[in-house]
């Protein structure tokens, strides 16, 4: 038995729509740091664990879902759109504690 927490499901799925349209991610992990990657898949081990696999320039990066602090998909002009919370940050948990998750807004067409 692992210490995995899961995401709620309409969270992954933000992160299933990423990767499927192979969205370039500004991710924010709970220990504060942050980087841009590719999203290319999630994945689930024996142990019932989740990962985001990511493309970085130098290589795939794994990361366990319940590590994950925030997203948002990068724009072609490299601006981040709509950040995505998806678990407590460690660095600034007491400022986010009671801010409610926000899902990534369509495109007007």
């Amino acid at each position: 038995m692992t210490d995995y927490h899961p995401l709620d499901c309409d969270l992954h799925d933000v992160l299933e729509i990423a990767c499927l349209h192979h969205a370039l991610l500004q991710v924010e992990l709970r220990d504060g740091s942050r980087f841009v990657a590719r999203a290319r898949t999630t994945v689930s081990t024996a142990d019932k664990e989740e990962f985001l696999l990511l493309d970085e320039d130098d290589g795939e990066r794994r990361i366990r879902l319940d590590q994950l602090h925030a997203v948002a998909t990068l724009g072609a002009d490299g601006q981040p759109g709509a950040r995505t919370l998806l678990g407590p940050g460690l660095a600034n948990a007491a400022q986010e504690q009671g801010a409610r998750p926000t899902l990534p807004q369509r495109a007007a067409t």
